[in-house]
């Protein structure tokens, strides 16, 4: 079992037990792994960028905890994981390009949107969650894909949507909203905009993506 809380073990232990317990065949052992090379940091870097091309190694939990870290080391790594078999793969490539400010990240998580979705919360995708932190940039992407055809596209976007402006007021994950009167005013502005629903008839969603748009732009002006 992988330590992360004994000061006394030496960085290179700890580095070698960590991988060790990624190259397990057990997902709780690979999530103590992936926790401890987070813990780890920057000195993981290079054994888990040789780590993600050894045969047999889940690539998603290696490529996970390299996005996390977000080494700009690990660029090649993101790049090259965007066209991964593993859809855990590609989505936290697409995370980690976004975490180290790469110029395609943005279309990179949009197309990798739908990847790797929680298995206890289907709304939300490593996609959803960096888009969610990128600002205000995503959102005319996102509004884009609000009359999409496919479900599950509407609903990330609507999640990764909420996100942006939920943090526009103050929201903060594991934090919450500042006070209950900025949530509120979260609520307002979203009802404001159309109150979209990812499941509601197309003539509904259509009315709030223009109502979406008239305020994107004016928020331009």
């Amino acid at each position: 079992m992988v330590s992360t809380d004994d000061d006394s073990m030496s960085d290179s232990k700890r580095l070698t037990n960590a991988l060790d317990a990624l190259r397990s065949d057990d997902l709780l052992t690979q999530n103590e792994g992936v926790a401890a090379a987070i813990q780890i940091g920057a000195t993981a870097v290079p054994a888990l960028l040789a780590l993600v091309t050894e045969r047999g190694v889940n690539r998603g939990q290696v490529m996970y905890a390299l996005a996390e870290i977000g080494d700009l080391r690990a660029q090649e790594a993101f790049l090259a994981g965007l066209e991964d078999g593993d859809e855990h793969a590609r989505a936290y490539a697409a995370k980690g390009l976004a975490r180290i400010g790469h110029p395609d990240a943005m279309a990179a998580l949009l197309r990798n949107l739908n990847d790797a979705a929680d298995e206890l919360h289907l709304d939300r995708t490593p996609s959803v969650e960096a888009l969610g932190e990128s600002g205000p940039k995503a959102m005319p992407l996102l509004v884009d894909l609000l009359m999409d055809e496919n479900e599950m596209t509407r609903l990330h976007s609507q999640r990764a949507l909420e996100l942006i402006l939920s943090r526009r007021y103050g929201f903060r994950p594991g934090q919450g909203f500042p006070s209950p009167a900025a949530a509120n005013k979260m609520r307002v502005q979203w009802q404001n905009n159309g109150d979209y629903d990812y499941a509601a008839e197309a003539p509904v969603r259509n009315e709030s993506v223009a109502k979406w748009r008239r305020w994107l732009a004016e928020a331009k002006e």
